[in-house]
């Protein structure tokens, strides 16, 4: 049986707005060793990404120097093993868990507020493909 599926967004460090963890393409790493990597260092999060992307979203990334960039980011989905208290990143971000619904209510990005909407459905259609 499927348990409860929850996201965890956490705050932007800038704008403050509600995102999932992300970050740049890292070299020597695939972007599901990415995803991993930066759920640990942004949310203390610890657990196995999918190796198979869920989905893309765009959105405009703000650099230090003001200008903005068009950015594409690669969704993995991650089981949670482990939340750990001690981690880069603690004590500069907010971290909260959502149901899917809740958390596409959260976020600003169009193309991930669709994303989010359907992880449910697709993780218990998967569920049901593997009986």
């Amino acid at each position: 049986m499927l348990k409860d599926v929850e996201i965890l967004l956490i705050t932007s460090r800038d704008s403050r707005r509600w995102i999932i963890p992300k970050g740049w393409p890292i070299v020597g790493k695939l972007p599901h060793q990415v995803a991993e990597r930066e759920a640990w260092e942004e949310a203390g999060v610890k657990g196995k990404a999918r190796k198979k992307s869920f989905g893309y979203y765009t959105y405009l990334k703000s650099l230090d120097t003001g200008d903005t960039v068009p950015a594409v980011v690669q969704v993995h989905l991650l089981e949670v093993a482990e939340l750990v208290e001690r981690f880069p990143e603690r004590g500069q971000r907010h971290l909260q868990w959502f149901s899917p619904n809740e958390a596409a209510a959260h976020v600003r990005e169009p193309e991930l507020k669709s994303l989010l909407r359907r992880v449910d459905m697709v993780l218990k259609e998967n569920k049901k493909n593997e009986v």
